[in-house]
């Protein structure tokens, strides 16, 4: 897909992900933020952080946040996405 900016990947990913997901043992995930990491006239790093919370009853309550990097490219018709990485949890 291609983007305008690295702004603008961060507008439509947050707008693609802008809903709380459960899953089947009811732990929530929420999109925390998107942020433009760095930039250069050539590339840019984004990162998007989950925040998971839930229950488990062998281990109580917990609360995590998990960070996504993504490394955009420019190309002459704008930026693309060039990778994506988990970076784990906090």
């Amino acid at each position: 897909m291609l983007y305008q900016s690295p702004a603008d990947f961060c507008a439509k990913y947050a707008e693609a992900h802008n809903r709380d997901q459960t899953d089947e043992s009811g732990a929530t995930t929420v999109l925390d933020r998107v942020t433009i990491v760095s930039e250069t006239a050539e590339t840019a790093r984004i990162e998007a952080v989950w925040y998971t919370f839930g229950h488990e009853p062998e281990s109580g309550y917990y609360d995590v946040f998990e960070r996504t990097a993504f490394v955009l490219v420019k190309r002459h018709d704008g930026w693309r996405l060039h990778s994506e990485e988990n970076l784990g949890y906090e």
